[in-house]
């Protein structure tokens, strides 16, 4: 999910817990309202912040991904949720506009998460869960877990590979049958992930992982004005959004969950 070439725009340069707060402000933004016009704000001040991160191309990696969640979101809840305003069969204004709202908080998450990844390395993330009080060994599980899953898929693409080299073919047949071409591909990357797993366990242990319970890092972080502005931005929108929800403006008439 990093891009290796980072430009130092102002969104990189934020403290990674400000990062995390934004995040955070980003899933309530879009969770709170049920009416897709007031989720649409809500994804467009994502979209906004990932488009001033210069992370567009993280869009275009998760795209079917987007697509699956539109048909899945506008097919699922059109036709569980229910509302007065029949269009045909089951499916209701009020339900599309629901399955619409909830293809756009999935999206929306979706992509708040990949802003946070593409600008903020492992590195400085695990510094900032450190210095909002997590416990160093919880931190460091998640970086680490962030690290290993390019890993894994670089694992799968050299196992692919190397099949392909002996003769076999993917992309003949049906989709069951590249399905089951694919299945043994899955006991050679478990046993390459949990061989590389050991290793990296043996490698902190000859390093003394805990042995000492105080600590030094080599990068220190810290807030700056930026900071404060992205907090303040965040706030604002953020206080907005209660306030919509406090008078139920948010809410879809008529709709039946």
């Amino acid at each position: 999910m990093q891009e290796n070439n980072r430009s130092a725009n102002w969104v990189r340069r934020l403290d990674p817990r400000t990062k995390l707060a934004l995040l955070l402000a980003s899933f309530i933004m879009v969770l709170l309202p049920q009416r897709p016009e007031l989720v649409g704000l809500g994804t467009l001040a994502v979209l906004i912040h990932l488009g001033l991160a210069r992370a567009w191309g993280e869009v275009w990696r998760v795209r079917w991904l987007l697509v699956t969640l539109l048909l899945f979101s506008l097919g699922v809840w059109s036709w569980l949720a229910q509302g007065p305003s029949i269009l045909f069969w089951r499916v209701s204004r009020e339900s599309l506009a629901f399955g619409a709202a909830t293809f756009l908080k999935l999206g929306a998450m979706t992509l708040a998460g990949l802003t946070l990844l593409a600008t903020t390395p492992a590195e400085e993330l695990f510094l900032g869960l450190v210095k909002l009080r997590l416990p160093y060994s919880v931190a460091f599980a998640f970086a680490l877990a962030l690290r290993w899953v390019p890993e894994v898929f670089a694992t799968a693409q050299r196992v692919k590979e190397a099949q392909e080299a002996r003769g076999l073919v993917w992309e003949e047949g049906g989709i069951r049958e590249r399905l089951r071409r694919h299945l043994p591909l899955l006991v050679p990357i478990f046993l390459l992930t949990l061989r590389r797993s050991q290793t990296m366990a043996w490698a902190l242990e000859a390093r003394g992982f805990q042995m000492s319970p105080r600590r030094t890092y080599l990068k220190e972080i810290r807030m700056t004005w930026r900071d404060a502005l992205a907090l303040t931005a965040a706030g604002v929108l953020l206080g907005i959004f209660f306030w919509i929800h406090w008078q139920g403006w948010d809410r879809i008439p008529g709709l039946k969950l």
